[in-house]
Formats: C-alpha cells, sequence, structure tokens
C-alpha cells in the first residue's frame, strides 16, 4: 500500500509538472521607455511600471490592453493614453521580449526558446517490473513533439531537441518523427547521430534513411554508425 501511494503521488506531480510544460514569458515596454499599466486578458496589472514581466502565460492568444502615463518630477501632466488595445499570439515554451512602437503596434523583438523541463520515465511498482529500454511513452512524446513544432526558429527547435535527447531514450520511430520536425538536412543529420546512442531498438535506425534529401547524408550517418 505505501509502495502504491508513493508512485500515486509520483504520477499526480508529472501531471502538474506536464499541464505547464508549454507556458512562456512575456517582457514588454514602451518605444519611449515612459510609463505605462497593463491590462491581460481579466486582469488588471495599477502598478505604473517601465518594464512588464509575468512568466506562467500558456501559448495560444491573449487580450492585451496597454495605458501609457506621462509622468515628470511634478505628477501626471497628461490624461493616459491607450496605446495598444488587441488580441497578441504568445508561442509555446517562448521568453518573448516586445515592445509597443511609435505607431501603437506590438512588435517582438526577440524571442528564445525554454527548454522543456527533462522528462524523467518513472519506475513502475516494484510488484510490476518492467524492461529498462523502452522509449517515451506515447503521451510524454506527444507532449514533446508539440512543444518543438510550436517553435519558430531551426536553432530554438534544435537546442530543445539536444537537451531532451539527453535526459531521455527513445525508438527509431520517435526519432524519425523529431527529424521531420526540422527543415535542414544539417540538422536531421545532427540530431540524427546524436539520438542514436539513445534509441533502443537501433536494429531500425535505417528507416531514418528516408528522411533525408541527399545520399551523402545518409552515407554520412550510416559512417558515423559503423565508426561509432
Amino acid at each position: 500500500m505505501k509502495n502504491l501511494l508513493i508512485f500515486t503521488a509520483m504520477l499526480f506531480a508529472s501531471v502538474q509538472l506536464s499541464a505547464s510544460h508549454l507556458a512562456s514569458e512575456l517582457n514588454l515596454r514602451l518605444f519611449d521607455q515612459s510609463y505605462f499599466t497593463v491590462t491581460l486578458d481579466n486582469q488588471f496589472f495599477g502598478t505604473p511600471v517601465k518594464r512588464f514581466s509575468i512568466d506562467h502565460l500558456e501559448p495560444g492568444s491573449h487580450y492585451l490592453r496597454v495605458t501609457q502615463l506621462h509622468y515628470s518630477h511634478y505628477g501626471p501632466y497628461a490624461p493616459p493614453v491607450v496605446v495598444f488595445n488587441g488580441y497578441i499570439d504568445v508561442p509555446a515554451r517562448s521568453k518573448i521580449h516586445a515592445m509597443i512602437d511609435r505607431q501603437f503596434r506590438f512588435r517582438i523583438n526577440k524571442i528564445f526558446a525554454l527548454a522543456p523541463a527533462p522528462v524523467f520515465i518513472e519506475p513502475f511498482p516494484y510488484n510490476n517490473p518492467m524492461p529498462a529500454n523502452y522509449g517515451m511513452s506515447e503521451y510524454e512524446f506527444n507532449q514533446l513533439r508539440n512543444t518543438i513544432s510550436g517553435v519558430s526558429f531551426e536553432s530554438s527547435k534544435m537546442q530543445m531537441a539536444r537537451q531532451v535527447i539527453a535526459y531521455n531514450f527513445f525508438t527509431s520511430y520517435q526519432v524519425a518523427e523529431i527529424l521531420r520536425l526540422m527543415t535542414f538536412e544539417s540538422s536531421k543529420l545532427d540530431l540524427a547521430k546524436e539520438a542514436y546512442h539513445k534509441t533502443v531498438d537501433k536494429q531500425n535506425y535505417h528507416r531514418l534513411n528516408e528522411l533525408f534529401t541527399f545520399e551523402s547524408s545518409v552515407l554520412n550517418l550510416n559512417n558515423y554508425i559503423l565508426g561509432g
């Protein structure tokens, strides 16, 4: 009974982690570094700031209202002005640096991918042992695939994939699905090499050959495998 309670608690914690692993961070300022207040969705942030930051922001569409405040040493010298009132799209697992520009448009200046939390596969109860050589569960892998596909830049996708490969094992099918999310041949080749040593069914790795456009990439990968 004690082992069952521990396992249930671990499973609950895992579900809680998965529910927030797509969250992003938004950092916002005005073009002239003036003070402003923010309404995000149904929440009003009434403290005047020059830089607004919020994390744990779920991906998708959010309502944003930004009100510019005019201050001097003697206090406000002009009425507040709404400089943005509309919806913004927040990508998954991203750190966003944005501004309201001179034309009162929401503009993203920089965006960085946030690494997904490492996915650790918890052991089954001791009375139900399972072989050690298995890939990620279908649920965990689908979450991973959705996270990577939600990132726009190839370099960010590569960084996220590499971090996950370092902590997990995969089937050859799962490796192939990760490679399909990449655009460039060089990215696919680099990930195929890195994931080979974390693949549980290496005998099926030849199936990745069809994902490459150039025969030189296939030969490069095969030489790497034979040399490794």
